[in-house]
């Protein structure tokens, strides 16, 4: 990796190779996440191999899940190596999204939950392709003096196969045929209400009666996360912190470091205690016996104790500069 701005502009980016305590205190935090990282694959491990099999397509999904945190929390250990916590904000955000929703599907009724949530991507792809082949809308017209009109109509037929692909799956098992009947009926009564032809569902709406993120998170027992925690982050997500990124002093104004030591403490607190909590559900569900109970339990204190430890240090980090 070509680094060298680091040198040119080391007014901006903080060199963490460059203090070896910091980068001590780093290493202490890496280990930690990449302790639970370890923990997941090798829950994907048992699952896939059939150690721990409970319902296969309940399986598939709780997989797709578990390789989509394992990817977050692998990212967020990137950033923490070069101190770029603020971006990890923005992967954290993301991962506790992933990690409310998969709690929310092992919670109960989880069969149609997972459902659910496993063909909302396929409705949306279908959706687009609808917008997107007809000929008299605005994505239709584009494609069209784009492409063509010959290559416009073989698509079409691609996209016509995986539309009828899809129509087979969900008649593949009673309960994706729940699913899409009662998906059709809110989405029915959405429009009804709005008064418009284009109305948006949330996948977690066609399988109970939460209508927000913030239902979901109440729904899961994060409630009290959204506002201080989840509200928070947005502000990275969605760029509105801008003008947070300047230090005003006697000798004037200038700009917060761009790869920055400190402040990585709560972002990677909070990765670790959302991570263990899913963690804890998936384990749950995999119904396992006292000896892998045990084991949980060895690992969860250990987790705990060098977790502290390292989110202390991170926290020390401010003062030391």
């Amino acid at each position: 990796m070509d680094d060298n701005y680091l040198e040119i502009f080391d007014n901006l980016f903080f060199n963490i190779k460059e203090n070896e305590e910091i980068e001590s205190i780093i290493e202490q935090a890496s280990f930690v996440l990449a302790s639970i990282i370890t923990k997941y694959g090798e829950i994907e491990n048992e699952i896939s191999c059939g150690i721990s099999r409970q319902d296969d397509f309940i399986d598939t999904v709780v997989c797709l899940f578990v390789r989509k945190i394992m990817e977050q929390l692998d990212a967020i250990n990137v950033l923490f190596s070069v101190g770029s916590f603020a971006q990890a904000q923005i992967i954290l955000r993301t991962l506790i999204e992933n990690i409310i929703s998969l709690e929310f599907i092992l919670k109960e009724d989880t069969e149609k939950r997972a459902a659910a949530y496993y063909l909302e991507h396929h409705y949306q792809e279908i959706a687009l392709g609808e917008e997107c082949f007809d000929k008299n809308s605005e994505y239709g017209k584009l494609l069209i003096s784009s492409k063509g009109e010959e290559q416009f109509n073989s698509d079409y037929e691609r996209y016509k196969k995986k539309r009828d692909a899809f129509k087979r799956l969900v008649n593949s098992k009673e309960i994706f045929q729940k699913v899409d009947k009662d998906r059709g009926e809110k989405l029915s009564n959405k429009k009804k209400k709005a008064r418009r032809k284009k109305v948006y569902i949330q996948w977690y709406e066609v399988c109970s009666n939460i209508s927000s993120f913030y239902g979901l998170m109440k729904e899961t027992g994060y409630e009290r996360y959204y506002q201080s925690i989840y509200g928070g982050l947005s502000y990275e997500t969605h760029a509105l912190n801008s003008a947070m990124e300047m230090n005003v002093g006697e000798d004037g104004i200038s700009l917060k470091w761009i790869r920055n030591p400190e402040g990585g403490g709560s972002t990677f607190s909070l990765a670790c205690t959302f991570s263990i909590s899913a963690l804890q559900k998936i384990y749950e569900y995999l119904n396992d016996g006292e000896e892998e109970k045990r084991e949980f339990r060895k690992f969860f204190i250990d987790f705990r104790q060098k977790r502290d430890i390292a989110s202390h240090n991170l926290d020390k980090i401010k003062s030391s500069l």
